[in-house]
């Protein structure tokens, strides 16, 4: 018994000399982010209802809600974060009207697009760097937080279209624009779109630490789309 009780209390020994010989610290932090693209940008391509003569319902807007989880390795600048996480798609069924690049406008020429089970998965990596604003000595310290990586989605469900009838073959309303035809005729299809796509990431940010045993970060950046967030977990 006092062989086995000498053993025990050598190993406890050894694993706390071990703990504090590492140089880095894990983290396990949970996160969630709000994705989007600002009208000012989607401006460029599609009409909106402030248009002269437009679809007179607002165009829909492209956003997404995010949680995941976050697996970190630490030291005292320094981050490497292996992610994952679930995509909630924001995006509303409505009126596209791509803008004409000729000289005549046709706002009828547009397609009406409502998401089925539109969401997506995806997983990747960051690197990321602090910078102390408050001395790190301190119990509670606060760090800016810059960092950049890159992940891979896949994206499930479909989006289901209306075109409008002039630019099909159709026997249901073949001169009616496309928000006329979605009330009374089937879909025509759904959009073709690569199903497993890149995603690059850019983060700034600030970190409230917890004598270095919790911490949140209040973040924003691009994340496909730009976004706003908020993450946070424990060290050990």
């Amino acid at each position: 018994m006092l062989l086995w009780i000498s053993l025990a209390l050598a190993n406890a020994e050894n694993t706390a000399v071990e703990m504090r010989d590492r140089d880095y610290t894990m983290e396990v932090n949970l996160r969630a982010r709000q994705l989007f693209i600002p009208d000012s940008i989607l401006d460029t391509w599609f009409y909106n209802s402030d248009s002269p003569g437009a679809y007179p319902e607002p165009r829909p807007s492209i956003g997404a809600q995010v949680f995941g989880l976050e697996y970190a390795f630490t030291n005292q600048q320094t981050s490497w974060v292996i992610w994952g996480e679930y995509m909630a798609s924001g995006l509303n069924e409505g009126y596209w009207d791509d803008v004409d690049t000729g000289e005549t406008v046709d706002h009828d020429d547009g397609d009406w697009v409502r998401p089925d089970n539109f969401s997506g998965w995806w997983t990747g990596f960051n690197y990321n760097y602090m910078v102390p604003i408050t001395p790190a000595d301190k119990p509670i310290h606060l760090d800016f937080v810059a960092g950049g990586g890159a992940g891979v989605g896949l994206i499930t469900g479909d989006l289901t279209y209306w075109r409008p009838g002039t630019a099909i073959e159709t026997d249901c309303e073949p001169a009616s624009p496309a928000y006329v035809r979605r009330k009374v005729c089937p879909a025509d299809g759904a959009k073709e779109f690569p199903r497993f796509l890149p995603m690059l990431d850019v983060t700034l940010g600030l970190q409230l630490n917890f004598a270095d045993r919790a911490h949140i970060r209040m973040e924003g950046g691009l994340h496909d789309m730009f976004f706003y967030g908020v993450s946070g977990g424990g060290r050990f």
